[in-house]
């Protein structure tokens, strides 16, 4: 017989998300960037650096696909409020021809990613794209870093407020028993 896979209990509480305050996320907010030019303008720019430029270049020649790093890209963006989600679906075909163009311009060989492949590899390798341009924590570690999870895990004890209400489903008092 083979063995039952035990869950796994490091993964978020399920309703976690709906004990935040609200608008405290920065993709409930409005989005920084609202045109496609400026959103275009922003990622052409961020891309283009000298830096930047050299890491996603090394990873389009390791064989990630340029589809999941562009999507890879609009997701973060959503995540962190740059813009909102139809914008950054709007703007992944000019990443991707961007990509395309500085691969071709340094005659790297690379993956456009609509072929039918395995992608649970390409996926690692299109966060750490990301990550590193961004210069930050890859969105899924930010959701569970420690700050996120005390949050969560150990919620602030509220102080109790005598309640006066006294509709047809409010709590008795214990004067009332």
């Amino acid at each position: 017989m083979r063995k039952q896979q035990q869950p796994s209990l490091n993964g978020p509480i399920p309703g976690s998300s709906l004990t935040t305050e609200p608008r405290s996320r920065p993709w409930e907010k409005p989005a920084k960037l609202s045109t496609v030019t400026e959103t275009a303008e922003y990622y052409l720019d961020k891309l283009s650096a000298p830096k930047p430029l050299a890491k996603l270049l090394d990873k389009i020649e390791e064989g990630a696909p340029l589809t999941l790093i562009a999507d890879t890209f609009q997701e973060v963006g959503v995540m962190k409020g740059i813009h909102s989600l139809d914008v950054g679906i709007l703007i992944t075909p000019v990443l991707i021809e961007f990509m395309k163009a500085m691969a071709e311009q340094e005659e790297i060989e690379y993956v456009i990613g609509t072929e039918d492949e395995d992608d649970e590899a390409d996926e690692g390798l299109a966060m750490q794209v990301v990550s590193e341009i961004f210069a930050e924590k890859s969105p899924v570690e930010h959701l569970l870093s420690k700050e996120n999870m005390e949050d969560v895990v150990a919620p602030e004890e509220e102080e109790e407020e005598k309640d006066t209400s006294k509709g047809l489903m409010s709590r008795a008092s214990a004067e009332e028993i």
